[in-house]
C-alpha cells in the first residue's frame, strides 16, 4: 500500500530495517536460488529488488565493512546497466 502511494505521487520512499523487516522471505529458498543466479546473497537481492522499482532507496545500516562492500557493489552493478528485475512481481 505505502510504495502504491510512493509511485503513484512521485515520491522516492528512503526504507529503513528492510532487511530485518523481511527476515522471512530472505530465508525464502526461491529468494535464496534467485539471489544466487545473479551471485547475490539473499539481502543484496532485495536491496536490487528495491532499487529497481526506481522510487524505493534503501538505507543500509550495517557496520560490517563486507555488507558495505556488497551494498554499494550492488548499485554498481546497476549504474553499470545491469538489470536483476524487470516489474515489482518478480520478487
Amino acid at each position: 500500500e505505502l510504495r502504491q502511494f510512493c509511485k503513484d505521487h512521485g515520491i522516492h520512499y528512503q526504507s529503513f530495517w528492510t532487511l530485518g523487516a523481511n527476515r522471512k522471505a530472505l530465508h525464502n529458498p526461491a529468494v535464496k536460488a534467485a539471489a544466487e543466479t545473479f551471485g547475490l546473497t539473499p539481502e543484496t537481492y532485495m536491496f536490487a529488488f528495491l532499487m529497481s522499482l526506481g522510487y524505493v532507496n534503501p538505507l543500509s545500516g550495517t557496520t560490517s565493512e563486507l555488507h558495505m562492500a556488497q551494498d554499494v557493489a550492488i548499485m554498481e552493478r546497476m549504474q553499470g546497466g545491469e538489470v536483476f528485475f524487470e516489474n515489482e512481481t518478480e520478487l
